[in-house]
């Protein structure tokens, strides 16, 4: 028979396995009835042996729930590697770059026009020729540099070795040209005229393969664009300038905007076309409708030095541009190359105003970048148009005779005034275009 105290401490037991399975413990019944009743043997193995079935299904609820708690985090771990990685469940997937494309962003990854000149020369070098697109990467990236950039610019069109290098790649693309589409094309004739290549080879083979495509994939910005390009450098493409001429007539002009009639009719000019009066009377005509005053500095540069050549419309078109510089007040948005162009065009046709001189020559006169931005063949005309007209004592006259002839002395002016100013502007040279 058990005592009140054996059946007291067994009840205190029990409570305790409760207890504990209510928290989801493992406690051992059998020790702590060892421990209390080591003399009721019979009770220990019964009350041992329920403890255990209890446990038995305890543990496998808690398995369960255990695993699914872990296929829910491995889950949610997939879930997260596949977003990261963007292949599935997204409602638009970026695609796995090729091998082709990732050299592409490498190449648009260079920081300069030199580190992606020796990249394309490592390239040959090695034997490991560049994609055809990867050529266009190369070449667009030196176009944008060279435009953002004026020191890398200056390096780059001085410096004998990234010369070397440009001009073997110019060749690769001139004998490539075939596995271009149409706008590719376009872009490269642009680029080569923006790096100032005057090969007249590249400029004929280009022209061939742009006649190749039809020219009326292109927008109205692309036609300009490459009319601009061949006109820069004077070669020998008459064919394409006629088979532009027809596709912008068969167009119609008033879905042209005012900066592409402008570059367009520079471009004609600028070439040489004379001989097409209907061609200039109706681009003249159309673009004068226009308002000028919203045109910018370049484009009305463009236009007056366009028509300022034995075409129709010319003493219209000065007259216009004259009073619309007159409104602007100052002229610090011009560009040196635009103040150059206006100049030239209105003594031309001696129609260059003192009034309108000195507005023209306050401006270019604080202007160090002549040489850099102007072309010998624009300098040397101003300078005779101006040396042999009533403004040839005309301060921007001798400076521009600096430039051109270096070791002439003729005058107080190249004495006194020459010497101090060449120390001024070679300081302002190497603060303005870093050519230390």
């Amino acid at each position: 028979m058990m005592s009140m105290q054996g059946i007291s401490s067994l009840v205190t037991c029990v409570r305790r396995l409760n207890h504990a399975l209510v928290l989801g413990k493992k406690p051992s019944l059998t020790r702590n009835i060892v421990g209390t009743f080591y003399g009721y043997s019979l009770l220990k193995y019964q009350v041992t042996s329920w403890h255990s079935s209890e446990m038995f299904s305890v543990r496998k609820i808690v398995k369960t729930a255990q695993k699914l708690e872990k296929s829910r985090e491995k889950s949610a771990e997939l879930l997260k590697s596949l977003r990261k990685k963007r292949l599935e469940g997204l409602e638009r997937p970026k695609p796995l770059l090729t091998p082709e494309e990732k050299l592409i962003k490498r190449i648009e990854w260079l920081p300069s026009i030199k580190r992606l000149l020796i990249f394309y020369w490592a390239r040959v070098k090695s034997k490991r020729e560049l994609a055809p697109s990867q050529k266009f990467a190369v070449i667009k990236c030196i176009a944008k540099y060279f435009s953002e950039d004026i020191q890398m610019r200056d390096v780059f069109l001085e410096h004998e070795l990234q010369q070397r290098f440009f001009q073997m790649l110019v060749q690769d693309l001139r004998a490539n040209l075939n596995f271009y589409d149409a706008h590719h094309l376009h872009k490269i004739a642009v680029y080569l005229a923006k790096l100032s290549v005057s090969d007249p080879v590249i400029y004929k083979n280009l022209e061939r393969a742009i006649l190749h495509c039809n020219l009326g994939e292109y927008s109205t910005k692309e036609l300009s664009q490459i009319s601009w390009a061949f006109a820069k450098y004077h070669p020998d493409v008459d064919e394409i300038f006629r088979a532009l001429e027809k596709e912008i007539f068969a167009r119609d002009l008033s879905g042209f905007n005012s900066a592409d009639l402008c570059t367009i009719a520079w471009s004609f000019a600028e070439y040489g076309i004379l001989d097409k009066p209907e061609f200039y009377l109706l681009l003249g005509n159309e673009i004068l409708t226009r308002d000028l005053s919203q045109f910018q500095p370049w484009m009305l540069a463009s236009f007056v030095f366009a028509y300022s050549k034995e075409v129709p419309l010319k003493e219209k078109v000065l007259k216009m541009v004259e009073q619309e510089l007159y409104q602007r007040g100052e002229l610090k948005p011009f560009g040196t190359n635009d103040l150059a162009m206006v100049i030239i065009a209105f003594a031309r046709n001696d129609k260059l105003r003192p009034k309108l001189f000195q507005k023209l020559e306050v401006v270019m006169m604080k202007r160090r970048d002549l040489k850099e931005t102007l072309t010998t063949e624009h300098l040397q005309e101003m300078y005779d148009l101006l040396k042999d007209s009533k403004f040839h004592l005309a301060q921007i006259r001798k400076i521009i005779e600096q430039h051109l002839y270096p070791d002439k002395v003729n005058s107080i002016f190249d004495i006194l005034y020459r010497p101090r100013r060449a120390w001024k502007e070679k300081i302002l040279h190497q603060t303005q275009f870093k050519a230390y």
